[in-house]
């Protein structure tokens, strides 16, 4: 019973977080660019695991002056956050402008995520993620189950890559999935 117990402790303490300042900057609406200091939570063991799900519907900064102020995604355009346990992360408001979301490709098919968290009960939360295309003004969410066919149908107008993609014994696997997101974006740039 003592061992339940204590499972039990260290999991809730494992699902609390901290806050931590990491540098950075944040784009306005009117495209300009403002750097400043961001106030984002951590994991309680590590300041420098920045939780990505805690900025998905605001964002804390601190401007130069050490004043603390607060953005919803309408009314920012994107940030940037710099220091990271795992790297620096760029997240956009897009879309219905709200949530922000975390920009992992940008192209002509870009390709983002969106962090949150399910609850879970007395043990905290499930950290959760969708994935996201946008591409020719649609913004479109991956359908985990059958992700080969979504990015396909986004792909098309690249056969080569498309025949290749949705032949699925001979070439990509569904965990290329960002590598053939990169391979469409180059094809383009050209």
């Amino acid at each position: 019973m003592k061992n339940l117990l204590f499972v039990l402790i260290i999991s809730l303490i494992t699902f609390k977080s901290f806050s931590q300042k990491f540098d950075g900057y944040y784009i306005t609406n009117s495209n300009d660019t403002i750097k400043c200091s961001f106030d984002v939570e951590t994991a309680i063991f590590d300041r420098t695991d920045f939780e990505r799900y805690s900025v998905r519907n605001r964002i804390r900064i601190l401007n130069t002056e050490g004043k603390k102020i607060t953005f919803k995604p309408n009314e920012i355009n994107s940030f940037f956050i710099r220091g990271t346990k795992t790297g620096d992360y760029k997240f956009a408001s897009i879309e219905n402008k709200n949530n922000f979301y975390h920009e992992i490709i940008k192209g002509k098919l870009s390709y983002y995520k969106l962090h949150g968290t399910n609850s879970s009960g007395a043990l905290g939360a499930l950290v959760t993620e969708r994935s996201f295309l946008y591409k020719d003004k649609n913004f479109i969410e991956m359908n985990p189950l059958n992700l080969r066919k979504g990015l396909g149908k986004q792909i098309e107008d690249y056969p080569e890559l498309y025949q290749k993609w949705m032949d699925s014994n001979k070439y990509y696997k569904l965990d290329q999935f960002e590598e053939v997101v990169n391979l469409y974006n180059q094809h383009f740039e050209n």
